[in-house]
């Protein structure tokens, strides 16, 4: 099984946030890279993105393309592990949201969409917007104590 974390940004970002973008992820401790649409697996045909834009998977370290530590909800002994994350599951997933944040607002997007499931299998879809992000996803998380199998739209400003 792997966990995976894969999405997009619309609409595509400008020149100058696609070099903020790639500083950024240059800089980065966590594996993101650029994917291509065919590579956003189960997603439902009305969330490929018909643009060339933002396409990305996310994983735990560059070059490595699951998500694994981020994502797997078990609770690490700080005395045992060396996993280089924090033991806390909640604080692993929220480096992921802020690394996902931090996309959305360099690339000044409309919405970012982007699924967080275990073995690519997307079960549910939710809109929501940036604000809620933290708190909707995180709560999935406590709920399902594994990746939540969702694919979430989340748009700036007001809720759909």
């Amino acid at each position: 099984m792997s966990n995976d974390v894969c999405g997009y940004v619309y609409p595509a970002p400008s020149l100058e946030s696609w070099m903020a973008l790639e500083e950024y992820i240059s800089k980065s401790k966590l594996g993101i890279q650029r994917i291509r649409s065919n590579e956003l697996f189960n997603y439902p045909s009305e969330f490929i993105p018909d643009i060339d834009t933002f396409i990305f998977l996310i994983g735990d370290s560059p070059g490595y393309p699951n998500a694994t530590y981020l994502t797997d909800y078990n609770e690490y002994d700080p005395d045992f592990s060396d996993i280089g994350f924090p033991c806390h599951p909640k604080d692993r997933v929220k480096i992921l949201l802020g690394a996902i944040g931090d996309i959305f607002s360099i690339c000044k997007s409309e919405k970012i969409c982007f699924s967080i499931t275990d073995s690519s299998q997307v079960e549910v879809v939710k809109r929501i917007c940036f604000s809620e992000m933290f708190d909707v996803v995180i709560s999935d998380f406590e709920k399902y104590q594994a990746p939540p199998d969702t694919l979430y739209e989340v748009r700036r400003g007001g809720c759909i």
